[in-house]
């Protein structure tokens, strides 16, 4: 025959709700991190066309054109750009992207974790199998804990949490000296232009200070494009609306998680 204190805990345990599991945590992350990818796309794309303008048409000195084909020093350039940009999407997409909003949900400041029984605002630990939580259970959820009801409770906040993260991180793309912008871009832009013309064996032109202002310029343009990009389009990212419009479509993939 049970004790009353054994059957006080199970009595107890059948109805802790329980939090949600790393694998809940990730894919409901990556359900989030979809949503955002179109915008990324759209402001990383504008970067990729500002470098074009101001890169492309920069004027190529004479004896520099004279040894070198101007198509072989502007395909050159358009190749780094493109190279750069193919990696800032990628860092900013996938299980890249999926990994960066993980810490913002589940290890920055208020996380979605920990105990979601003090006190308790659901009757059940968790749905039967095949079934989800309800709209009921997220509007009961209302402080931040670990199950997908108040994961789904809080969106609004978390999808400005997102945005500002997102902002953070492209900054920090973009920054000067350590971002991956930078790394790969002015440098590598200097040194390519510069192979270029040792290949054709003018190496000499490089002390040339047509040719020296020509390679400063192509590295002072991209800067100032990368920081007017940072400052601009960062900043507004998503204030058009473009990162709304879609949580009756990402709720029931928050809630059909245990």
């Amino acid at each position: 025959m049970l004790s009353w204190a054994t059957i006080f805990i199970i009595s107890i345990l059948s109805i802790i709700t329980y939090a949600c599991e790393p694998e809940c945590r990730h894919a409901i992350t990556q359900t989030l991190a979809d949503r955002y990818v179109p915008a990324l796309e759209s402001t990383i794309q504008r970067l990729h066309d500002a470098l074009g303008s101001n890169l492309y048409y920069v004027s190529i000195p004479e004896q520099l054109v004279a040894v070198v084909p101007e198509t072989e020093l502007r395909d050159t350039i358009v190749s780094i750009v493109d190279n750069s940009i193919t990696n800032v999407t990628e860092e900013n997409s996938g299980a890249n992207l999926e990994a960066a909003l993980y810490v913002t949900l589940f290890a920055g400041d208020q996380p979605f974790k920990g105990d979601c029984n003090s006190p308790p605002r659901l009757t059940r630990k968790k749905p039967p199998p095949g079934e989800s939580w309800t709209r009921e259970e997220c509007q009961k959820m209302d402080y931040i804990c670990g199950n997908p009801p108040s994961i789904c409770h809080f969106l609004d906040d978390i999808k400005q949490r997102i945005v500002e993260s997102l902002k953070v991180r492209l900054k920090e793309q973009a920054r000067y000296g350590s971002g991956i912008l930078f790394k790969n871009l002015a440098p590598k832009m200097k040194e390519s232009v510069r192979s270029k013309i040792t290949v054709y064996g003018a190496g000499s032109l490089l002390k040339d200070p047509g040719v020296a202002a020509y390679i400063n310029t192509l590295a002072t343009n991209t800067l100032r494009t990368v920081d007017t990009w940072a400052n601009t389009e960062v900043a507004e990212l998503c204030s058009d609306g473009t990162c709304d419009g879609w949580d009756e479509e990402v709720i029931p993939e928050i809630l059909k998680w245990p």
